[in-house]
């Protein structure tokens, strides 16, 4: 990824994610932007209509996790915690790891699975 600032890149990942999940996702809201003394950033939004995912980078790092309640679990991606990212690959990954969450059911219920 390129040298820009929190919000451009933030709103770089927004893109690659509702490109690979379309109409799967949904709520999004940026947070705690900032640029100094370093990028970093908060991405919330509501994958499935079932879980509310956060993504969080700093400094080139990131990582999704599931919210549940005051805690999160976090999505275990064997996808490179860098600025190089293939956010297809990682946001692919990620659905993966989300889809394993959700019963079968309610997955094909809205056309899903």
């Amino acid at each position: 990824m390129q040298k820009s600032n929190a919000n451009e890149t933030a709103k770089e990942i927004i893109r690659s994610a509702k490109l690979i999940f379309g109409d799967r996702i949904n709520h999004i809201t940026l947070s705690s932007v900032t640029d100094e003394p370093y990028k970093m950033f908060s991405i919330k939004f509501t994958l499935y209509n079932y879980y509310i995912i956060t993504y969080n980078y700093d400094r080139g790092h990131f990582g999704c996790s599931i919210l549940y309640g005051e805690d999160t679990v976090p999505l275990q991606s064997n996808i490179e915690w860098d600025d190089e990212c293939n956010y297809e690959i990682y946001w692919k990954e990620i659905d993966k790891l989300v889809r394993l969450r959700i019963p079968d059911k309610y997955l094909e219920k809205y056309g899903w699975l």
